[in-house]
């Protein structure tokens, strides 16, 4: 019986493993087609989730772009801009330019030709854009957009716009009868400034003076200064911006830089006190005749660069000690001579040596002259002072 039992025990495990063994073999089996079937089913919705982000593109089927515009320049104006577009292809029939996010257009024919195409946009605010640039070919497709940036001026830069200034309280004429302008430093945007004037053969003359210069000489001046300046918002503007026209009414001094001191009678020793003091039209500063040592009459004379005319003289004692010195002359004398050998006496004339005020004298020479001679006859005393002499056209 302890026989039997062990052959059967023996067989019933053989049996028992070999299930065991299909059992573990059916759960793999199972357990890899589940781990399938749901990679299958997630790749299925991802699948259909793609499918419905590309859904409009594909309902609309294949898409053709017509071609773009190569470039596109940009010019700036006065409630207005232009544009140049550069196109190579040929399959353009029209370009549209958008702004206002896509609210406003305008057409430009193109005509499948290639080239440079102009296009000005007028009527616009003043402001900063978004320009797109949108073509279109002969069969109805359009393009992607093509994207510019541009400003547009108007009232409020004008406002902005603003004359250059002249340097001084006075204008000076010099021996060639050029009027000197110094211009003060240059103001931002200047194109140029516009003079108009009348010349010694009493025709309008206009000149343009460029932003960069500094020193402007106008030939043959006689009167009536005017000018204006022209502002330019950036270097790709079609259009300037102007100030207000300026009538310049200061007086006109013949260029002292220009002379030169031919004979004096004394002068005083030390640069605070020598005769060329009086030609070179500072107030401040003084001629002052040699103390001790001389006596009227105390005469100077002035060689002025050149023939000129001129039509007043002033006469200013000088403040040269912070105050006024009033030993300057009651009474002097003033000739002109075109070579310092004829003289033509103009006068014998009054001076106040008691105010800084200067004291202005009527006086036309008949014809151009280059010397003048200015003789003081008498004073308070011996020595004699005085500040400045000048000459006005």
């Amino acid at each position: 019986m302890k026989q039997i039992f062990y052959i059967n025990s023996a067989l019933h495990e053989e049996q028992y493993m070999h299930a065991k063994s299909n059992n573990l073999k059916l759960t793999f089996k199972y357990t890899t087609c589940l781990l399938v079937f749901t990679f299958l089913l997630v790749a299925l919705q991802s699948c259909s989730k793609m499918n419905d982000l590309h859904q409009p593109y594909l309902d609309e089927g294949e898409h053709v772009y017509a071609e773009k515009v190569d470039t596109v320049l940009v010019s700036t104006g006065n409630k207005r801009i232009k544009f140049e577009m550069h196109i190579s292809t040929e399959s353009i029939e029209t370009a549209r330019i958008y702004w206002n996010n896509y609210t406003d257009s305008i057409d430009v024919d193109i005509a499948n030709q290639r080239g440079v195409f102009e296009k000005l946009v007028e009527g616009l605010n003043e402001q900063q854009y978004v320009f797109q640039f949108v073509t279109f070919d002969s069969y109805g497709n359009k393009s992607l957009p093509y994207e510019v940036l541009g400003q547009v001026y108007g009232d409020e830069f004008q406002n902005l716009v603003s004359n250059r200034t002249i340097i001084g309280d006075y204008l000076f004429v010099n021996s060639n009868d050029e009027l000197i302008i110094n211009w003060s430093p240059d103001i931002t945007n200047v194109a140029y400034c516009e003079l108009t004037y009348i010349d010694s053969n009493d025709d309008e003359v206009t000149l343009q003076v460029p932003a960069d210069e500094d020193v402007s000489f106008l030939p043959n001046f006689k009167s009536n200064l005017e000018y204006f300046t022209a502002s330019i918002p950036d270097s790709t503007s079609i259009d300037l911006f102007y100030a207000e026209t300026i009538y310049v009414e200061r007086d006109i001094l013949l260029d002292y830089n220009e002379w030169s001191i031919v004979d004096f009678s004394t002068q005083h020793g030390g640069g605070e006190n020598t005769v060329a003091n009086v030609i070179d039209g500072n107030q401040n500063t003084r001629w002052h005749s040699l103390a001790g040592g001389s006596s009227y009459p105390h005469w100077v004379i002035v060689d002025l660069g050149g023939e000129v005319t001129f039509s007043t003289l002033e006469v200013l004692r000088s403040t040269y000690d912070g105050g006024g010195d009033n030993r300057a002359p009651d009474k002097f004398q003033f000739e002109v001579s075109t070579d310092n050998v004829t003289w033509v006496d103009m006068g014998i004339f009054d001076f106040d040596r008691h105010t800084n005020d200067g004291q202005f004298y009527s006086i036309i020479p008949p014809n151009p002259v280059r010397y003048i001679r200015f003789t003081g006859t008498e004073g308070p005393e011996n020595n004699f002072v005085l500040g400045a002499i000048l000459l006005y056209k």
